[in-house]
């Protein structure tokens, strides 16, 4: 959470694209060390794309591809954010992220709330596949053409059954969470052993230092 934190510093200050490249590098070596190469090939490939867009936008600077551009540029910016949330989510378990929570002395209601979003999240993305593929049976499928064709009633079609699963969803992982003592008095045990070991730690000193480059091109003593 604190190298989330620390993404989000760097992506919405104001830098140098390198900065953001190296965040990115940060993120896919992440990946690599958590067990999932292939991942990190596919959001590097993904970040090389979209930084050739900006980079094409950007060389062409007309009213038309002026909101094109922004639009990019606040994607790329924000990508790597997205990159190492998609690796938390996928490599945490739940008792996990609740342990290393309460070890940290965060609050009660905060470890509830983190702990549900981290398993609502994957579950939403089930929820869209499972309506994709009934809308697919249906005769309905979700393409491109469909959407550029029927789009109100394309999003009607998939957005209804996924909003009002999606309500059940929460309230289903809320109670899981309340049936498990979550919000019990008492002090939580854990299965799980969790140490701040040394990989840990240069991690956490390479993204420090990577933050540490955005403040000083902010102070303006890196041009």
């Amino acid at each position: 959470l604190a190298v989330l934190l620390m993404l989000n510093l760097i992506a919405f200050a104001p830098t140098k694209p390198w900065t953001e490249v190296a965040a990115v590098a940060l993120c896919a070596a992440t990946m690599i060390w958590c067990g999932r190469a292939s991942a990190a090939l596919r959001w590097l490939a993904a970040y090389a794309a979209v930084f050739g867009a900006s980079m094409a936008v950007a060389a062409f600077p007309n009213e038309v591809t002026a909101s094109f551009a922004a639009m990019i540029v606040v994607f790329r910016r924000v990508f790597c954010v997205g990159m190492f949330a998609s690796n938390m989510i996928a490599t945490t378990r739940v008792g996990e992220m609740a342990s290393a929570l309460q070890r940290a002395h965060v609050p009660r209601g905060g470890v509830v709330a983190l702990c549900v979003a981290l398993r609502f999240f994957p579950t939403m993305g089930k929820e869209f596949s499972s309506v994709a593929e009934a809308m697919k049976v249906r005769g309905m499928a979700l393409s491109p053409a469909t959407v550029l064709r029927h789009p109100a009633l394309t999003a009607e079609n998939l957005m209804v059954p996924v909003m009002s699963r999606l309500a059940i969803v929460a309230d289903e992982l809320s109670n899981a969470a309340i049936v498990r003592g979550i919000d019990s008095a008492a002090a939580r045990t854990s299965y799980y052993e969790l140490r701040f070991g040394p990989a840990d730690a240069l991690f956490a000193a390479l993204f420090g230092a990577v933050v540490a480059c955005v403040a000083l091109i902010k102070l303006g003593v890196i041009a």
